[in-house]
């Protein structure tokens, strides 16, 4: 009897749709199977970037809807002051603790505080579009 599991983990490759050199750690979308950095804070993000690469090269992904058993690390708009915060989608694929108010998807929850541009380790949620 074969097993329906394929994965232990939802990390996959995929085509870089653009130049994604030094963009580990953002989120991305997926589009006609390739894939590019989110470009607006309202996009309902595929996943985070976990090995960089140029246009038509193979790039790793983290997948965002779950399935995903480890931890990882995310790239940072703004100061994040404690683990356990919240983390929000910024328009370039950063995150940035929750503001609380007005529309913004949650992406994951942080496990340590962090400066801006640092990559700090985070734990992805299913994205979750708030107004």
């Amino acid at each position: 009897m074969k097993t329906s599991l394929a994965r232990t983990n939802a990390i996959l490759p995929f085509e870089a749709a653009a130049d994604l050199t030094g963009h580990v750690g953002r989120f991305v979308v997926l589009a006609a199977g390739k894939v590019a950095l989110v470009s607006s804070a309202a996009q309902r993000p595929f996943g985070v970037l976990l090995t960089d690469g140029k246009a038509g090269e193979s790039v790793t992904v983290a997948v965002g809807a779950g399935g995903l058993a480890g931890v990882i690390r995310v790239k940072l708009a703004a100061v994040v002051a404690a683990p356990g915060a919240d983390l929000q989608l910024t328009a370039d694929g950063r995150t940035q603790t929750d503001a609380g108010t007005g529309a913004r998807v949650i992406v994951a929850q942080s496990l340590e505080s962090g400066a801006i541009n640092e990559l700090i380790e985070a734990v992805l949620i299913r994205p979750v579009t708030l107004t």
